[in-house]
């Protein structure tokens, strides 16, 4: 530990002041001499010493008047007294000054070296502390900085934040939260949580993720709760220790109250509108079937071109506003889902032998491929018709001419896979997740005269969420579309209430 440190050695007698350097410079250390205090101050003032040995009595300025003024200016470095006159009180009034050591003339080589030493490891050892010191009160600083930022962030928050512990006792809960939950005077932190939120899905909902021993960044639980005429949408999600070991949870509540009044507006809107349109639009379609067919006089080839066209329009417009009102009731929570024990093979060959008439006009072959035996699952007859027709009239619309279309299904023992593919255009890998939003149509010159909602596939998708299954979708530009239907085999959902969508 000698390596480089300066020794300020500090005598009137220069036979000393030699004697130390002789001693200190093959122990390799860096020695300045100096031959009074003053002279010993003007070096520290200038240079960086580590450790100064110090003559008790010197002309001009001797040992207590060096400590006095090094104390002050340069308390870091530690100072040895050397004397040769040196008494007891002598040795207790330096200490008292701030001395490390005190060493009388003739000293032993071995001896100064030692406390030479000793006095660098104090240094070092004090110097240590203070950057522990300051370190520390850097931490305490940004610790404090940041909980107060926390603090301000999580009471500025427009959404509600609920924070529990291990027991299930709430530690932390911002002002929106006891705002949504009418809480004036909220109960002392911590608490127990049913004097803040007594319900028993979220109870539930921390319970389970406080004793699961899954963990993972995106683990979270999701809820819808009312009370009274407030709708929340709640998120739970733990949080961890440093040796992953689940802490808490923390609860985030989004009042959903004004999108929930504004979807019911809609929805009574969009019932209104498509009730009021339905009827004599219903009226004109039958009217102009009835001219179509020459009960009403006999019409030339153009007044039959014309008529033609306004049908086929009037019931384009006719089955957007039929899909409406089905995707209205399924929003809404309206239309009731009957589950029946149903056999899925029956509802695809009835639905493939209906629409078998439409393939073969645009010159489409319609393969159906079902094992002989095929699980029965619990659904409702009507809901699964729509699907798969309209799975199977999408297939047939966006497939060229000579084409083929083919639906197929296949057991998994836990559920059934119905899986429709065409030889179609195909789809854009980011268009895919957006095709079961409403109203939304690929973007292709191709489709571009092929009619339809946009609604067909958001209905696909709401009916089979409805019936605890899922829908997935393969595509490949130029090749076609399978879309994958998975519904639950009836022995899964038998215990399963009749569901409303």
């Amino acid at each position: 530990m000698s390596d480089r440190y300066t020794v300020l050695v500090v005598d009137d007698e220069k036979v000393i002041r030699d004697g130390c350097t002789l001693i200190l410079q093959p122990e390799g250390y860096l020695v300045r001499t100096a031959a009074n205090g003053r002279e010993a101050i003007e070096i520290l003032e200038t240079e960086p010493v580590n450790v100064v040995l110090c003559d008790l009595k010197m002309p001009v300025m001797g040992a207590i008047e060096v400590l006095e003024e090094a104390r002050e200016r340069f308390a870091e470095v530690p100072i040895i007294i050397i004397t040769g006159h040196g008494t007891v009180d002598d040795a207790v009034a330096c200490m008292k000054k701030g001395a490390y050591d005190f060493v009388t003339k003739p000293f032993r080589i071995d001896h100064l070296t030692l406390c030479v030493r000793r006095a660098l490891e104090k240094q070092l050892l004090e110097r240590q502390a203070r950057q522990l010191q300051e370190e520390q009160a850097r931490n305490l600083y940004n610790l404090a900085l940041e909980q107060s930022r926390l603090h301000t962030i999580v009471n500025c928050m427009a959404d509600g934040v609920l924070v529990t512990n291990r027991e299930m006792e709430v530690v932390l809960c911002n002002h929106t939260f006891t705002q949504l939950l009418g809480l004036n005077t909220p109960p002392p932190l911590p608490g127990p949580l049913s004097a803040y939120f007594d319900d028993a899905a979220l109870k539930e909902a921390i319970q389970t993720l406080l004793a699961g021993g899954e963990t993972g960044p995106n683990l979270c639980l999701t809820q819808e709760i009312t009370r009274d005429r407030l709708h929340l949408r709640v998120m739970t999600a733990p949080f961890y220790g440093p040796d992953r070991e689940t802490l808490g949870t923390v609860t985030v509540l989004h009042d959903i109250t004004g999108f929930k009044e504004l979807d019911r507006l809609k929805s009574d809107f969009v019932n209104l509108v498509s009730h009021e349109l339905r009827s004599p639009l219903s009226s004109i379609i039958m009217q102009h079937k009835v001219i179509l067919e020459g009960l009403a006089g006999d019409l030339t080839d153009k007044q039959r071109e014309m008529l033609t066209r306004a049908h086929d329009k009037m019931q384009g417009l006719l089955d957007l506003i039929n899909d409406l009102l089905d995707l209205a009731k399924i929003e809404s929570g309206h239309r009731h889902l009957e589950q029946v024990p149903l056999d899925l093979g029956e509802v695809i060959n009835e639905v493939a032998e209906f629409l078998r008439v439409k393939a073969e006009e645009q010159n489409i072959s319609l393969e159906v491929s079902l094992p002989p035996e095929l699980p029965r699952i619990l659904a409702d007859r009507r809901g699964i018709e729509e699907v798969f027709t309209n799975l199977l009239t999408n297939a047939i619309k966006y497939s060229p001419d000579g084409g083929a279309v083919r639906i197929a299904a296949v057991s998994h023992v836990d559920y059934v896979e119905a899986a429709v593919s065409d030889q179609g255009i195909g789809i854009e890998e980011d268009e895919i997740p957006k095709i079961f939003d409403k109203f939304y149509r690929v973007k292709h010159p191709k489709t571009r005269q092929v009619l339809g909602t946009g609604l067909g596939l958001a209905i696909v998708k709401n009916i089979i969420e409805a019936h605890r299954g899922s829908i997935k979708v393969e595509s490949q530009l130029g090749k076609g579309t399978t879309f994958k239907v998975l519904l639950p085999a009836a022995a899964e959902v038998r215990s399963m209430s009749d569901a409303r969508v």
